[in-house]
């Protein structure tokens, strides 16, 4: 019995141009996102300006749109002063847990983070 084989033809296949990320920060060059640029509050103030006032805001938008990339993007732009440290958790994954349990993995993502930004801003 002979095995058929088909052949794609060439001219029908078109490679995408970009794709669906489902996991972790977005390549903006590959994946498909939303452009989150000029996010303000209901006073027209910037993030930069929300931070520098203490306040705190959330960003709502579907899933894998963009803002964890989004916010390592601020995270960069106010780590080029050494006067901030800004440190990124997502509490999604500790819906289910018990206080300790929360407390403790929260801890686990802060300090290495907190510790490398301290010691970044030591050597500046």
């Amino acid at each position: 019995m002979q095995k058929k084989t088909f052949k794609a033809d060439k001219k029908t296949y078109r490679k995408p141009k970009r794709i669906f990320e489902n996991s972790g920060s977005v390549n903006t060059e590959i994946a498909y996102y939303v452009l989150l640029d000029n996010v303000t509050n209901t006073m027209k103030q910037d993030l930069k300006t929300m931070v520098d006032m203490g306040r705190y805001f959330s960003i709502f938008a579907p899933r894998q749109s963009g803002k964890t990339t989004f916010f390592e993007g601020i995270r960069d732009q106010l780590h080029a002063e050494a006067t901030y440290i800004a440190i990124i958790l997502s509490f999604e994954k500790y819906n289910e847990l018990d206080k300790t349990r929360f407390y403790s993995l929260i801890e686990e993502e802060l300090y290495p983070q907190l510790l490398d930004r301290l010691g970044k801003v030591k050597y500046r």
